[in-house]
């Protein structure tokens, strides 16, 4: 304007010239101050005037306040009274350097001077200075002051205020600045309407942005790219991006060149909402344009990417750029990083790191920490320990970020030594070890079973009054879980509890589950019950591991309770829980509620199992129904369920107790002819079926039966060897039981000395046969036996227990 061009003439008019005569005043201007020349002593020159005056511009230009504050102290300190002008400068510099408090000063000291009024243009650079530093109510204040100070504000004043409204958001006050301004008589122009719409865009108010764009055309001000540029990013910020659109088609219907900014904002709104397809095309649109994309704009799809997991449509868009001569920056770099880290792909991260060096782009801690985070997913140390080598060597110090990280590998190795050594490192470096740190030190030490070692980091944690984050809790909780260490597991809810960390379903699931696997049901309800008090959401798998618990302890009622309740509140069972109480029942004997639950399960649609039918089986056999729980044998095969070795061994033991042997010896065969036994199953079957067989008498089907026990390399128990050892004694053949005697102690079996086939019983043949000798020979054999047995590590009889009794 033509007050700034008159103002900047004043500023920039030399002050001091070299050749002026002391009586000639005819070179003075009607609002000059007086020569400072002409109040210099005669030791002062106007050379050495205009040589402070050269020092202040220098320091002004090279934005140096504080030599530019000595230059006017040094000027003052000669002598010389310092211009309008002089101070003008030390406004200027202290306002181009956002040194609001100094330019405001010194605008103050002016105006004390008694040099005169400042300019308009010192007046508007403190209140550019405010609007810069959203001081909304300096700048309001010193233009109020500019009448008192004998300046008149101009167009360049109000938009500086208008300005600073805007960058505060207040789209009220700067349209009543507006107002002011045009009641002043000064009129508006591009910039004054586009500060009010950049007001409107950061308050994301669209209509009122289109409102002040239709007054611009009342007023006759043709809108320019920025104008427009606000308007699109008010839609844009309001999440309107297809009014957006429409006003980027309206602008180029004007006449006005849309910029790299008005498409970028429509892509940034797309890209933040999760929408790469559409952020994608617009990215397209703007090419097609005519407007170059700049590195910005493909950061901004690279974002999206990034958040979405789009690594094809990142890896496309990343070489589209390079193709297109856009050389990717190091944010560019880092978003492809995490892309790939978040896939657990270190061997593009790689890559990615050697592309960066040959395009001369240095890899900062960020690229750095990106690429160790897709370490662990691979859960390699090794990898991520030669990553801290390679980013030493390119000068980029780890930072507690990078050492956090590498850490988090080591957890997800179950590496707790290695976790260990690098949060020493961290701690040795001085850099302070954080929550993030300690926890993923702790949750390694948890995952790899080790729980001392978790409880000396949160020793540690606890004396920086540090809490462990959720994910190190949930750690804790799932190890002392597979422990059975309930105590443990009750303190650290206390500490959750103490730390305000929130205790999860997954969290009381396991603790509850641990009760249930003790059998201990008080335990198991009492946190079950403090869960739905604290408003956890309770699932099946609570519920069910209450029950699990009452079906160990053989408590039908309490268990049958609980399924109740899960349906009072419409939480349905699964095949989990009905296994658990038809287990109840079967522990309990009762075969026929056992089938009621398990009618009302296939009622349900829940699809009964391997356990559900072996829960049948045992509990129709507790109840003495052999043939039932052979016909459940059969029903779970046509059902399609394979039966298992405990499917088997069941009915087998139950014909064998009921001493049917050619029953229990039937359901053997076709136990092995399944191919169903494991060595637990196949050993308790062989041993049931040869002691069927010899308490029968039959000692061929017996002997036959041990020896086949003995070839499959079974592990026969006492109780088999005596009772085939009887079989012969009552055949009176004491030499094949005393070699029956023998292999048990081959086999490190304690040899009894009492009852049917026992040593003393063999004993008691040969001295019938008057063989007294043999008779001490066994004895003495027995003896021994049981000496060494016991020495070795107590007592040996490998009774043989059900594989239902570990259930």
């Amino acid at each position: 304007s033509a007050s700034q061009l008159k103002g900047r003439k004043q500023m920039q008019a030399v002050h001091w010239p070299l050749k002026v005569s002391q009586t000639d005043t005819s070179s003075k201007t009607p609002n000059s101050v007086p020569h400072t020349v002409e109040q210099c002593e005669s030791s002062i020159d106007a050379e050495n005037a205009n040589f402070y005056y050269r020092s202040l511009q220098a320091a002004a230009k090279a934005a140096d306040v504080s030599a530019a504050e000595a230059a006017m102290r040094r000027m003052r300190e000669a002598g010389i009274t310092p211009s309008i002008a002089c101070y003008g400068t030390l406004v200027g510099v202290c306002a181009k350097t956002g040194d609001v408090a100094r330019a405001e000063s010194w605008l103050e000291t002016l105006a004390g001077s008694g040099l005169g009024n400042p300019n308009v243009i010192c007046v508007n650079m403190v209140i550019s200075a405010c609007a810069k530093h959203g001081q909304v109510e300096r700048a309001a204040a010193w233009l109020q002051r500019m009448h008192s100070l004998g300046v008149e504000p101009d167009v360049m004043s109000y938009n500086a205020v208008i300005d600073a409204c805007a960058r505060s958001g207040e789209v009220n006050r700067a349209e009543e600045w507006l107002g002011k301004m045009q009641d002043s008589g000064a009129i508006p122009n591009v910039v004054s309407f586009s500060s009010v719409l950049h007001a409107c865009a950061r308050a994301g108010e669209a209509t009122r942005a289109e409102a002040w764009l239709e007054r611009m055309h009342s007023a006759g001000v043709p809108p320019n790219a920025i104008c427009f540029n606000a308007l699109i990013h008010a839609c844009a910020k309001a999440d309107d991006t297809d009014r957006a659109a429409r006003w980027l088609d309206h602008m180029v219907k004007h006449g006005v060149q849309p910029t790299v900014t008005s498409y970028s904002t429509i892509i940034d709104r797309l890209s933040k909402s999760g929408d790469v397809v559409a952020a994608q095309q617009w990215l397209t649109r703007m090419t097609q344009a005519g407007v170059d994309a700049d590195v910005i704009a493909y950061n901004m799809v690279l974002g999206a990417c990034s958040r979405a997991g789009s690594v094809d449509t990142a890896e496309a868009l990343f070489n589209q750029m390079r193709e297109r001569g856009i050389m990717p920056n190091v944010v560019a770099f880092n978003l492809m990083l995490n892309i790939h880290a978040r896939l657990g792909d270190t061997a593009a991260a790689v890559r990615l790191l050697g592309e960066m060096r040959q395009a001369g782009i240095s890899a900062d801690q960020v690229s750095f920490n990106t690429a160790f985070k897709s370490f662990v997913k691979s859960a390699d140390v090794m990898g991520a320990s030669t990553l801290v080598r390679e980013m030493m060597a390119h000068g980029v110090a780890p930072d507690a970020g990078s050492y956090t990280a590498i850490i988090a590998v080591c957890a997800r190795a179950k590496n707790s030594e290695a976790a260990e050594s690098w949060l020493k490192r961290l701690l040795a470096d001085g850099l302070g070890a954080d929550v993030s740190a300690y926890s993923a030190t702790i949750q390694a030490c948890a995952q790899a079973g080790d729980l001392a070692r978790a409880d000396h980091w949160l020793t540690r944690m606890d004396a920086f009054d540090l809490w462990p984050s959720a994910g190190a809790f949930c750690s804790l909780v799932h190890a002392a879980a597979k422990k059975n260490d309930t105590r443990r597991l009750e303190n650290l809810f206390k500490r959750m509890d103490d730390a305000k960390v929130e205790t999860t379903t997954p969290m009381y699931n396991a603790l509850i589950s641990t009760f249930a696997r003790r059998g201990d049901i008080d335990g198991a309800e009492k946190w079950l019950k403090q869960m739905l008090e604290t408003g956890t959401a309770a699932d099946v798998a609570s519920y069910s591991a209450v029950i699990h618990a009452c079906a160990k302890s053989s408590d039908l009622q309490r268990a049958e309770g609980w399924v109740r309740k899960m349906d009072e509140v419409g939480i349905d069972p699964n095949v989990v829980t009905y296994n658990s109480v038809i287990n109840a029942c079967a522990r309990c004997g009762e075969s026929v509620r056992a089938e009621s639950w398990f009618k009302q399960m296939k009622c349900r649609g829940v699809s009964p199992g391997l356990l559900t039918y072996n829960s049948l089986i045992n509990a129709a056999v507790k109840a003495g129904e052999r043939t039932k729980a052979e016909n459940w044998l059969t029903d779970m095969k046509q059902q399609g369920i394979e039966p298992d070795g405990v499917s088997y061994s069941t009915v087998i033991h139950a014909w064998a107790r009921a001493h049917d042997a050619p029953r229990a010896e039937h359901w053997f065969r076709e136990l092995l002819q399944a191919g169903a036994a494991t060595k637990q199953t196949s050993s308790f079957s062989y041993n049931s079926v040869c002691q069927v067989w010899a308490r029968a008498g039959d000692v061929s089907r017996a002997t036959s039966w041990l020896q086949e026990a003995l070839d499959a390399r079974a592990e026969v128990n006492t109780n088999s060897f005596t009772a085939v050892a009887g079989c012969h004694l009552k055949l009176d053949q004491p030499e094949e039981a005393e070699r029956l005697l023998q292999r048990m102690q081959q086999d490190g079996l304690e040899v009894p000395l009492s009852g049917v086939g026992g040593a003393e019983a063999i004993a008691a043949a040969w001295a019938q046969k008057g063989n007294q000798k043999r008779a001490n020979a066994v004895r003495a054999m027995a003896k021994d036996s049981n000496d060494v047995s016991t020495a070795r590590s107590g007592p040996r009889s490998r009774g043989g227990k059900h594989p239902w009794s570990s259930n």
